[in-house]
């Protein structure tokens, strides 16, 4: 086993490679479901089976992390990555491509799972600061991954050398999980709580299922999701405030330290993806037919994306640098200042490619700030033995608040329209407007920010000893 010291590089080219996967497959998806005559419809199931297998599997896995290893579960979820990319790649029909981007949903598991290992080898202060270069080398490998897929994609006898090319990307990365990375030594108390993690998973799907239909579903089916879900919840809530070993310990998450940054990564998620379709649609539209959009191709929005995306990395790259110069508070308060301010020029102006790249790069260096930070703020402000559930209810608000503002502007699209079929400008610049909104929110949430306390001992976690730790 290494040391210590070659845990970061190794996370690093693993999220790299997980970047990579998470670029490409959009890429090739719309060639892959050509290739099997699948219709839109069709790919939107597809993506969002995904969706919801990593909303769901992201908060189980994270507490059988804090209770078994997180070095082990990252290996599972590796295996199930690995077949569920092989699974994609051989796919001919819906039913295999549903079942191997289901298995790809556990993707997502990887970086809360790596964030707690990284805390509990590395402390909260050098941990914090290798998040940011785990969220950087993400970001640019989704960018590189994309480009690759979409240069070998327009051939179209390389799509399926392609697909099992990336089946070779999580297998790596179980090799070097098994080789090369030290299992975490700190475990928390008690057993798994069973009931709780059906309620909480059947809540999340029905939610997700809710927000993914709406707009496509009937109003009454979409109402009905929604009613059940929040009584899922509910009886999630109460469940967990009951138990003596509940699975998510809502008396820490919601605590005047943490409840703040969940609030925030809510509002990120919502910065983040609150209006990537609309705005790629509004590019993507003809001004000759709609009376406005850039009329841009396939390839020219893929490099109106490269300035929010690389913005994306800088941010997160410099992120550590600028917590310590300024404190971490300012540091957030000036991210979510940098997406307002982004959002707000687009709502303004939006007439031309320079007015999109421009606020995306500020956008993106704010998001990727932000994407550093609050996780390094969670290891601090988290007992040691709750930082994988900690930060896995910190990715799955993201991934909520991406489906509900999503749900929100394509509801907002499909109504206010300037002739049927067809959304009106005044429907987009409303979209930008609700975002600027929200970032101005996580700037007021952010300078609000509260000292988090100094670490106490923790009572209901056990160390393991280094040989069984491997």
């Amino acid at each position: 086993m290494p040391g210590y010291g070659l845990v970061v590089p190794l996370l690093i080219l693993i999220e790299f490679a997980s970047g990579m996967l998470q670029g490409a497959v959009p890429i090739l998806l719309p060639q892959l479901a050509g290739s099997a005559h699948l219709g839109a419809g069709d790919q939107a199931l597809v993506t969002g089976v995904e969706f919801l297998v990593s909303g769901v599997a992201v908060p189980l896995t994270s507490r059988l992390g804090d209770l078994y290893g997180h070095r082990r579960l990252l290996r599972i979820t590796a295996v199930l990555c690995t077949a569920g990319f092989a699974v994609t790649a051989q796919a001919a029909s819906l039913g295999g491509l549903l079942a191997g981007r289901g298995l790809c949903g556990f993707l997502a598991c990887w970086l809360p799972l790596e964030f707690a290992l990284l805390r509990d080898r590395l402390g909260a202060d050098r941990g914090g600061r290798a998040i940011g270069l785990l969220v950087g080398s993400l970001t640019l490998g989704a960018v590189a991954g994309a480009v690759a897929a979409g240069t070998l994609a327009t051939d179209p006898g390389m799509l399926r050398p392609t697909l099992w090319g990336l089946v070779a990307l999580p297998a790596l990365a179980l090799l070097v999980l098994a080789r090369r990375i030290p299992e975490s030594t700190t475990r928390a108390d008690g057993r798994m709580d069973w009931p709780g993690a059906a309620l909480l998973s059947l809540g999340l799907l029905v939610l997700f299922g809710g927000l993914g239909g709406a707009g496509r579903a009937g109003g009454p089916l979409t109402a009905g999701c929604f009613a059940a879900a929040a009584v899922l919840l509910a009886l999630f809530v109460r469940r967990e405030l009951r138990t003596g070993t509940p699975m998510v310990d809502l008396r820490v998450l919601a605590g005047r330290t943490t409840g703040p940054v969940f609030v925030l990564s809510f509002l990120l998620g919502c910065v983040l993806y609150g209006s990537q379709a609309p705005t790629l649609a509004f590019q993507a539209a003809v001004p000759a037919e709609a009376g406005y959009g850039l009329g841009a191709d396939s390839q020219t929005l893929g490099l109106l994306t490269l300035p929010s995306v690389l913005g994306a990395t800088l941010g997160a790259v410099a992120a550590d640098r600028l917590a310590r110069r300024f404190g971490a508070r300012p540091a957030l308060v000036g991210a979510f200042a940098l997406a307002t301010a982004g959002y707000a020029s687009i709502t303004a102006v939006h007439g031309s490619a320079l007015a999109f790249a421009v606020p995306g790069a500020l956008t993106g260096f704010g998001a990727g700030i932000a994407l550093s930070l609050l996780p390094g703020l969670l290891l601090h402000r988290l007992p040691a033995h709750q930082t994988g559930i900690g930060t896995g209810v910190y990715n799955t608000l993201k991934t909520l608040a991406g489906a509900a503002t999503g749900a929100v502007a394509a509801a907002l699209l499909d109504t206010v329209l300037l002739r049927p079929g067809l959304p009106s400008e005044g429907a987009y610049t409303a979209v930008w407007a609700g975002c600027t909104l929200l970032a101005a929110g996580g700037v007021a949430v952010a300078a609000a920010l509260r000292q988090a306390p100094a670490a106490g001992p923790v009572a209901d976690a056990r160390p393991v000893p280094a040989a069984q730790a491997g």
